[in-house]
């Protein structure tokens, strides 16, 4: 049996302008983390999640006028809150010792819960958080970096001989200079003779040791092949 009210051209354009909005925000909060240009979910899946979430709700609003009143609207947005978490797993990366995407899963999951307010018709709310999710990843994140004063960054790259003990004893000695270890990966290449560890490091204003020094001390550790680094300027802080 076909309910005739979808027909309808006020329900359709209801209907249309909730979808639209929750593309139009979700594609807000998208396109903030498609800028960076690494991160796990950008412009497009972020759409994908506000405009389903906000279909969710709109089929919701359907069912109550097929089957009255008496359908709860709100249980298979419920179902949207808590089902979203498997997307927001896939976006966490773990890379080397450090743990990235935590910030885009909980940017996901809260363009969820916009699309659902979209999808009830929620407009100032959805528009509110909006806005207050924007400020979060976009002007607090500016307002970290300075705080940290993380102008620079050095991408400190080791060649050495096959043995996870480097990684300890060349992050005690980053630390000790006065550096903050941003992110450590580790790798081995395809003959399992050498391996790589690549240092990102900030903090590298308070650091008084030169480049030269800090490549000299490094390859001075016994077991060390060579030593690369090179000085990165954060976006926006050149």
């Amino acid at each position: 049996m076909i309910n005739y009210i979808q027909f309808d051209l006020g329900f359709i354009l209801t209907m249309s302008l909730r979808l639209l909005a929750a593309c139009i925000l979700g594609g807000i909060v998208g396109f903030q983390r498609e800028y960076p240009g690494h991160r796990p979910a950008g412009l497009r899946t972020h759409i994908l999640v506000c405009l389903g979430s906000a279909l969710v709700m709109v089929t919701s609003e359907y069912f109550r006028y097929v089957y009255g009143d008496s359908f709860d609207v709100t249980r298979i947005g419920a179902s949207v809150v808590s089902g979203i978490g498997f997307l927001g797993a896939g976006a966490i990366i773990k890379q080397g010792f450090n743990v990235t995407g935590l910030t885009t899963a909980a940017s996901l999951w809260t363009v969820a819960c916009v699309g659902l307010a979209c999808g009830s018709g929620f407009y100032t709310g959805a528009v509110i958080a909006t806005v207050l999710i924007y400020i979060v990843l976009q002007i607090l994140k500016i307002a970290k970096l300075k705080f940290e004063k993380r102008a620079a960054e050095l991408n400190i790259t080791v060649e050495t001989a096959v043995d996870t003990n480097f990684v300890s004893k060349i992050s005690e000695y980053l630390e000790n200079k006065g550096f903050v270890i941003r992110n450590v990966n580790l790798s081995i290449n395809s003959s399992g003779n050498k391996q790589c560890i690549r240092y990102t490091v900030g903090n590298i204003e308070k650091s008084e040791i030169s480049k030269a020094d800090l490549k000299r001390d490094i390859n001075s550790i016994e077991g060390v092949i060579e030593t690369y680094i090179k000085k990165k300027i954060l976006r926006g802080y050149e």
